[in-house]
């Protein structure tokens, strides 16, 4: 009866490693990438402010960020010079992260009514 509970004592640790707990506080002051299409966009995360540069640093929009947790925030849109950018200054989009796995960071993105997932990759500064 013993060996029967050191088994499902040792099983239910295993199960338990096998969780990841998110950490995402090293999303601040770092830097990371997302595709669209074949291009790399670059983001820069601060404490206060996130900016996207798009084709080479020709364009960019700049929001302020809103840290709502490590693993949330919402972005105010501030300003951009990416051409035919549809949303306003001041307008706000909601940030979760899923999951992160390795330098990839899993999350849903929520403007306007609307969700999508993306992902973005931990970059070297």
């Amino acid at each position: 009866m013993k060996k029967l509970y050191l088994l499902i004592a040792l099983v239910g640790l295993g199960i338990l490693c096998s969780f990841t707990v998110k950490d995402c506080s090293y999303l601040k002051n770092n830097s990371f990438k997302y595709k669209v299409g074949s291009k790399d966009v670059l983001i820069i995360f601060g404490d206060e402010e996130y900016i996207e540069y798009h084709e080479n640093k020709r364009y960019y929009i700049k929001s302020d960020i809103e840290w709502l947790t490590d693993c949330e925030y919402n972005l105010i849109i501030q300003e951009s010079t990416l051409p035919s950018f549809p949303f306003k200054s001041g307008t706000t989009m909601n940030i979760k992260v899923d999951r992160i796995k390795g330098k990839k960071v899993y999350y849903t993105a929520t403007l306007g009514g609307r969700s999508w997932e993306w992902k973005m990759t931990k970059v070297s500064k």
